[in-house]
């Protein structure tokens, strides 16, 4: 059986409330009381510094100001971005035969989120799958499916992710007696959102994207985890894991400053290679970056040693959504999608970074 192209033929997203600007990110969150006084007080000489060097202006979250209750959950915002995604693409839930869900924070152990979103959405039948991941789960899902409609086995294809990093960032979350710096950093950058795509063998009637590769590797062998939450199966005593504070998301800051620069490059470098993409038709790199000090770097690396081309563009939400993980690009193609400066055969490219078992993912979309 020959393969058959792909096209992307509707994009949907969701931010959750009101943006809400960098100043008063803790306000939403709740202010870090109870942690020792001494990173109190580091929490209040980061600030100012993090705010430069994150780049963001406002997030996203899903937390009523005033109740402090959750508004949505993951389920919900994937419906939300779904139902815009079907809408472009001019189809029914009905018309979906694979459902594919990515993301690092299901809403329960089980079921999985991809039957939830599918109940949801009311597709009587189809057939699904969870892929967990952090920042690679979307390229994950969107190579899986796109391989399985390229190969005929599936028609239409909905791709969903989401992250709802708030339920894990509010002050009443941790133990704040055991946090830790690094802990409390993530939560000026991290946000809710969610994205999706609908993937079909027919080229869209007005303009659309075509799939032109994907990519996918993992290079952490014999590096430890930079980025983890240790609570789970290896991990099931509750009062130790609150005691100890597993269940807070960390990462070694240090480590993947150091690290994430070098690993990027060599990724990228191998990507270009394996796809051989000629990288004089890509007119865009949509910078999957989450602090906009490592995105100044890796842009200026990029123009100057793998595009060799000055006047690449770059395209990112981060300074005006925050990062969600895996549903930041989809926003941000959502975004673009809406009047891209492109002509037919120019190309688009993504590439990101996972810290937290170092994986690498990337496409390559075509505008047609």
């Amino acid at each position: 059986m020959a393969a058959r192209d792909v096209y992307i033929s509707g994009i949907g997203s969701f931010s959750p409330g009101n943006p809400v600007p960098f100043d008063q990110i803790e306000d939403v969150l709740g202010r870090i009381t109870d942690a020792p006084a001494k990173l109190l007080k580091r929490i209040d000489r980061l600030r100012p510094i993090m705010k430069d060097l994150l780049g963001i202006e406002y997030s996203y979250y899903a937390i009523d100001p005033e109740t402090r209750q959750t508004t949505e959950s993951n389920v919900s915002m994937s419906v939300k971005a779904a139902r815009q995604a079907l809408d472009g693409a001019g189809m029914i839930p009905e018309d979906v035969d694979l459902l594919v869900y990515a993301g690092i924070l299901y809403d329960s152990m089980c079921p999985p989120s991809s039957v939830l979103v599918q109940d949801a959405l009311h597709i009587p039948y189809c057939a699904e799958m969870s892929i967990h991941s952090n920042c690679t789960a979307i390229y994950k899902a969107i190579q899986v499916a796109s391989d399985l409609i390229a190969n005929g086995r599936y028609k239409n294809a909905l791709v969903v992710t989401s992250q709802l990093s708030s339920t894990f960032l509010r002050s009443e979350y941790y133990n704040q007696k055991v946090l830790t710096e690094e802990q409390a950093i993530l939560r000026w950058f991290l946000s809710d959102g969610a994205g999706a795509l609908v993937l079909t063998p027919n080229k869209p009637e007005s303009a659309g994207l075509k799939v032109v590769d994907t990519y996918l590797e993992s290079v952490g062998m014999g590096i430890e985890p930079s980025m983890r939450m240790s609570f789970g199966a290896g991990n099931w005593k509750i009062s130790e894991i609150y005691e100890h504070g597993l269940h807070h998301l960390t990462q070694d800051i240090t480590t993947v400053s150091k690290l994430a620069p070098v690993l990027f490059e060599k990724g990228i470098k191998a990507m270009l290679a394996k796809t051989q993409v000629d990288v004089s038709t890509v007119k865009c790199f949509f910078a999957n970056i989450p602090t906009k000090h490592m995105m100044d770097l890796a842009v200026k690396n990029l123009k100057k040693n793998d595009f060799k081309n000055p006047d690449l563009a770059f395209y990112t939400k981060l300074a005006t959504r925050g990062y969600q993980g895996a549903p930041a690009i989809i926003i941000a193609l959502d975004d673009y999608m809406k009047d891209p400066p492109l002509q037919p055969g120019d190309r688009i490219i993504s590439f990101v970074t996972e810290s937290s078992k170092w994986m690498h993912a990337g496409f390559i979309f075509e505008y047609c």
